[in-house]
């Protein structure tokens, strides 16, 4: 039986971590390494760190941590195979599998081809669809930009695209998984989910086909029809047009999201590349983690009547609760982003985008526009909403701004500014703390987030234990010579049962080569209790850690040990006095071994 092995080390030295990374995380380089908000979990300050030089990453938050392969598997939720074979493909490795190693293709794999292949159908179906073409034109689409976003169209008929897919040998049972087609009522045969409409294809930050919008060119409903969520398309952490605008939004420090496919394409073609949309679904947590990656800066674009823009007002607090500046644009009467932007008004869409005001001013508008404000039954119905709102803003700086700025409408205000605004003031306080009652303190357990989530972990270890691991650090990271520390601390002397051994192999390749060869030892320590501190002296060192002298922290560890001996002979002393120890006892055997080696002129 004939082996097969991946030629991991040809990828790894292909793959640019950075790059890799950059598709998921807003990466900022501060001094030879990158950080960024960590994709694995929830944290304001950035502790996700990505080393060029030794293409590793780290996060000191969550102390998750490794190579390439490492971080697809877990940001894609890959084997490790899967992960292997994604990044060959990804550098352009052929992977040539044996015989008997050749496996069927995973199902991740199984269902991007079927979406891959139904992309190509959409695509091909357009060519020939003089109805979608007209629709296009008619919509200002240039064909660079059609071929750009993969623009296609579902034929009307129940199967084609089914049809379609079984001359590709693409089974039934992955068209259905992957939300292409549908099986019949009757239990016998399939149909085309997806038919007579404009086809957005839904890409992910590698450009590959996850899913599909199907937009009605007509009359008819629903006007868009998103793919059901599947193994590779999850609707509340997916946004339209994010593998395009991702670089924008890094350095626009900003990002534009909008309702519909046609507004992302109309205002990323037109230069605002920042833009991206939600598919049907209100924002949700899961979307703010993915901006939050990018930028804390939002501009929400949804019609003012709209469901969508009901849903953002809900979820308002999402984006507080993460330290989000959001703000709202409002369009004009009757207007879009792609009806604006299709009818050549760049210039009034930039101005309307940095006329958009906060959450609580944009709630606070329309509570303004509902009531009567002419009269003091209007006024002060409007108000006690009014203060609710206030309420709900987190920062005391917004609250003070909106009391101020709305104190005019208070019945006191004629006799007085001050005297309006404290009365307003009073009720806002009212309603905090009502809110305070009903909701656990956020900013608490904010701070318990974030507290120490960037130390690093070299920082927060014990006396002993840190000389230990800097010291091995020195030697790996500065090639110290190994041998000269390793005959004043044999490794089986170190006390933790990584660091021991971690030291056993640093010894034993150095013996053999005369270097520390950093990828051979870490092939040497994978899988055993060994590989995380060696990741976390890779990334958990600073030039400063490295100025230490081996010398140095071999004599603070000689010194500790010895402590801690004498800390010991002292308490067996104490119980050979006692009488509970004997010279029969083997504790009496330690006793005298210990006053041996620490030369004490210990006296019964």
């Amino acid at each position: 039986m004939s082996s097969f092995r991946y030629p991991v080390e040809e990828i790894r030295e292909r793959c640019d971590l950075v790059e890799i990374v950059s598709a998921h995380v807003a990466l900022r380089k501060t001094g030879r390494t990158y950080k960024g908000l960590c994709p694995f979990h929830n944290e304001k300050t950035p502790s996700f760190n990505v080393d060029p030089d030794r293409q590793l990453w780290k996060c000191f938050g969550c102390g998750e941590g490794g190579d390439v392969f490492s971080f697809v598997q877990k940001v894609e939720n890959l084997t490790f195979p899967e992960a292997v074979e994604q990044l060959a493909r990804k550098v352009g490795v052929t992977i040539e599998h044996s015989d008997q190693a050749a496996k069927a293709l995973s199902e991740r794999d199984r269902l991007f081809r079927a979406n891959n292949v139904a992309c190509t159908f959409f695509r091909k179906s357009l060519e020939s669809s003089a109805k979608a073409k007209e629709y296009l034109a008619r919509r200002g689409l240039a064909q660079s930009t059609v071929e750009k976003y993969r623009l296609g169209y579902a034929p009307g008929n129940w199967d084609d695209l089914l049809n379609h897919l079984m001359r590709q040998r693409i089974s039934p049972a992955d068209a259905v998984k992957a939300g292409l087609i549908k099986p019949r009522e009757s239990s016998q045969g399939f149909y085309d989910i997806f038919r007579d409409r404009l086809m957005f294809p839904i890409l992910d930050s590698q450009e590959r086909v996850i899913g599909f919008g199907g937009r009605v060119m007509g009359d008819g409903e629903p006007k868009y029809l998103n793919s059901p969520e599947t193994p590779l398309f999850v609707k509340n952490r997916t946004l339209y047009g994010l593998n395009f605008a991702r670089r924008a939004i890094t350095s626009n420090d900003s990002v534009l999201i909008v309702e519909g496919y046609m507004d992302v394409i109309a205002a990323q073609e037109a230069g605002f590349e920042n833009t991206v949309a939600t598919l049907g679904t209100a924002l949700t947590e899961e979307h703010v983690n993915v901006i939050a990656r990018f930028t804390r800066n939002v501009v929400l674009s949804f019609d003012a009547d709209s469901a969508g823009m009901k849903a953002a007002l809900r979820s308002s607090p999402i984006f507080e609760r993460a330290g989000f500046n959001t703000r709202i644009l409002s369009m004009p009467k009757g207007e879009d982003p792609d009806s604006m932007l299709r009818g050549g008004n760049v210039s009034g869409f930039a101005s309307v985008i940095k006329s958009a005001v906060s959450i609580s001013d944009f709630r606070i508008g329309l509570i303004l526009a509902r009531y009567d404000m002419s009269s003091d039954e209007g006024r002060a119905d409007a108000l006690k909403k009014i203060a609710g709102v206030i309420a709900e803003a987190e920062s005391v700086v917004d609250r003070e701004r909106l009391i101020r700025n709305l104190a005019k409408y208070h019945p006191n205000f004629s006799t007085g500014t001050t005297l309006a605004e404290d009365h307003l003031r009073a009720e806002v306080n009212r309603f905090r703390s009502k809110l305070a009652r009903n909701v656990p303190n956020r900013t608490e357990s904010a701070k318990k987030e974030t507290v120490g989530s960037v130390k690093k972990p070299i920082t927060k270890l014990s006396l002993l234990r840190r000389s230990e691991c800097l010291l091995l650090g020195i030697i790996i990271l500065r090639n110290s010579d190994a041998n000269k520390v390793f005959d004043a601390l044999p490794p089986k002397e170190f006390t933790g049962e990584d660091t021991c051994l971690l030291a056993q192999t640093v010894s034993r390749l150095y013996s053999e080569t005369g270097k520390i060869d950093q990828e051979r030892l870490r092939s040497e320590v994978a899988g055993t209790p060994a590989e995380k501190l060696l990741m976390d002296l890779f990334m958990g060192l600073d030039d400063s850690e490295m100025n230490h002298p081996a010398s140095e922290l071999v004599h603070v560890i000689q010194n500790h040990k010895k402590n801690e001996r004498r800390q010991r002979m002292r308490a067996l002393a104490a119980q050979i006095q006692a009488g509970t120890i004997s010279r029969s006892d083997p504790e009496y055997e330690e006793w005298a071994r210990l006053v041996k080696e620490t030369s004490s002129p210990w006296r019964r």
